[in-house]
């Protein structure tokens, strides 16, 4: 390659971590590393460690160019990776370089085939690398849909089921297994994932059939959102049933879903977690550990929290402006525009201008579902919140009116004088 062909701008890191670190470490970096992945300008990232002490590694990342480097150096996003990774690190340094030459192999593929072949004889794992066990999936609502055609996607071979059989359609022609109970989907698996409704469905599906079908020693990855109580008990139940209970809050939409750009936030015991990281890393861009069994159930919750306010002060403010004589349309794309919104109310307010709430990307049954399993949590710490039991009334009335399928944002229906004929109904 010649020199003036602007080849890739390589940032080369040296990490020194504290000992017994070592497994820790490499699981955080492969989460943060996933993260980066997602950067438009981000050409890719190694990791290898030091044949001459293994408490040394280094970090090789391209970009595409320098101020795309300098500027994802800056951001937010960087600053909680370098916060995710000093517990380890104990010294190092950072050399910023650009590639001169690269001279590619004889032969591309020969190279690649012969790379496979090492990794499969030595069984080293990639981050790219599909699962190789077969799962199954329990739950294909939205988001539960979505997570699946991604696992599709990604090749993982996978048997599903849905309490509503047509939903299971469209993955059976991707290429997934149908199975006619959660029993059966589950029979003999090492990994299970869910992503039901609520705990009553948890119950049901999971202690109900699951638990007895699984494999010994089983990984259940429960995606559903449920109190933190619920979340230990259920950790607890599984533990004594020799079942493994990896709680992976997941924050997006079914869009993101799909794509496999998901936050996943996960609570239990780490080695569980290593053991499904490549699953995680498959639906997310971003996996973080928070801890003991209940921690991501309960930041689920208040993120779950902060979008009903946002989502009823919208509706709030938007009865007030139409009252005062402002054109509904012109307000919700003000409010959008504005430095006031943030990326969940410029999507609310973009299905409030269309009046779009079918298919709901969340429910408005689940949001007063979770704002009463938050509101029921605080409550036992203590915590009072009392202008979020009454974002939950509202909800609870949406759903009283007969609106309780439609997105959350049918709330703006039920809160404007003289809605629009039939967007509510």
């Amino acid at each position: 390659m010649e020199a003036d062909s602007r080849p890739p701008f390589r940032v080369l890191l040296r990490m020194e971590i504290h000992p017994g670190r070592r497994q820790e470490f490499e699981r955080t970096w492969r989460q943060v590393a996933t993260g980066i992945a997602g950067e438009p300008a981000n050409r890719g990232q190694s990791l290898v460690r030091s044949a001459e002490d293994e408490n040394v590694y280094y970090v090789l990342t391209d970009w595409a160019d320098e101020p795309s480097f300098r500027a994802f150096e800056l951001s937010e996003a960087h600053v909680e990776n370098r916060r995710r990774l000093q517990p380890f690190r104990r010294g190092g340094e950072m050399v910023v370089t650009e590639t001169v030459f690269d001279v590619p192999p004889a032969s591309g593929a020969d190279v690649s085939e012969a790379a496979a072949s090492g990794a499969a004889a030595s069984g080293t794992d990639t981050a790219a690398s599909a699962p190789a066990e077969p799962l199954a999936f329990i739950g294909l609502g939205n988001m539960g849909g979505g997570m699946a055609h991604r696992l599709l996607d990604a090749g993982c071979a996978l048997t599903v089921h849905n309490r509503t059989a047509a939903k299971a359609a469209p993955l059976a022609e991707a290429g997934a297994t149908v199975a006619a109970s959660p029993a059966e989907a589950a029979r003999g698996r090492s990994v299970v994932l869910l992503s039901l409704a609520d705990e009553a469905a948890v119950e049901e599906v999971l202690f109900g059939q699951v638990a007895e079908a699984l494999a010994p020693g089983a990984v259940v990855i429960d995606t559903s959102t449920v109190s933190p109580a619920y979340a230990r008990a259920s950790a607890r139940r599984l533990d004594q049933l020799g079942l493994r209970r990896v709680e992976a809050c997941v924050v997006g939409n079914p869009f993101q879903a799909r794509e496999g750009k998901l936050r996943v936030y996960t609570s239990g015991d780490e080695a569980d977690i290593a053991r499904v990281a490549d699953i995680l890393d498959t639906l997310g861009t971003q996996v973080v550990h928070l801890g003991e069994p209940g921690t991501a159930a309960t930041l689920k919750l208040i993120f779950n929290l902060l979008l009903g306010a946002q989502v009823a002060s919208l509706a709030e403010a938007v009865a007030y402006g139409v009252a005062a004589g402002l054109d509904r349309d012109r307000l919700l794309t003000s409010v959008a525009e504005s430095g006031f919104s943030s990326v969940v109310l410029r999507f609310r307010a973009e299905l409030m201008r269309k009046g779009s709430y079918e298919p709901a990307f969340f429910r408005s049954t689940l949001m007063e579902k979770d704002l009463r399993l938050a509101l029921g949590d605080a409550a036992v710490a203590g915590v009072p919140l009392p202008v979020l039991e009454s974002v939950r009334e509202r909800f609870a009335d949406v759903g009283a009116a007969g609106d309780g399928d439609k997105d959350a944002s049918v709330l703006l229906e039920h809160t404007v004088g003289g809605g629009r004929t039939g967007a509510a109904s």
